[in-house]
């Protein structure tokens, strides 16, 4: 029994619909700052610093600075404050809550890395962006998160905050290393 040839075409055509939606399907889409939200924006007096950890204790003068000069300007309440970690374009920091004093450290350490991709960008190359109105904060570029083997820490890292934690959502390439071929 012969098949017809339209009835191969429109079949080819199912499948290969069905392979494209697939392959749409399969692309990783990225967290969104609006599927986080935060609690309503804290206007009030920062608490002073509460010296309750290691790190606390250890970053003591940095972090005082910061919540004795800065406004919350993520989650609602929380301050955030970066600073060098001792090697060319290394930064680190905290989040403090303004309510509390409480203050809980980065999740990662950021290198600065060159390209800069426009979506990301930010000064100095340090790619960590945050919203007040957000829990979602992102870190783009060679990060010292855990790498698939072979790995190169050329990430983006999507992190929520909640219950004074950080919790890592999802982490995709960035594709850096491609922009350097241009």
């Amino acid at each position: 029994m012969k098949t017809p040839a339209s009835f191969l075409v429109r079949c080819t055509f199912v499948v290969a619909a069905a392979l494209c939606a697939l392959a749409v399907q399969a692309q990783p889409a990225a967290p969104q700052f609006k599927d986080y939200p935060a609690d309503a924006a804290y206007t009030g007096a920062n608490h002073a610093l509460v010296i309750d950890s290691d790190f606390a204790k250890l970053f003591r003068t940095r972090l005082r600075n910061a919540i004795a000069s800065s406004k919350p300007d993520f989650a609602g309440r929380y301050i955030v404050v970066r600073w060098g970690c001792g090697s060319d374009g290394c930064n680190m920091g905290a989040v403090i809550d303004a309510t509390t004093g409480h203050a809980t450290a980065l999740p990662v350490v950021l290198s600065s890395a060159s390209p800069v991709k426009p979506e990301f960008g930010n000064e100095a190359g340090q790619e960590l962006i945050y919203k007040r109105s957000s829990r979602l904060m992102v870190f783009a570029g060679d990060i010292n998160i855990e790498q698939p083997k072979g790995g190169s820490g050329d990430t983006v890292a999507f992190y929520e905050f909640a219950n004074g934690k950080f919790r890592l959502v999802k982490s995709l390439p960035y594709g850096r290393k491609d922009m350097t071929a241009r």
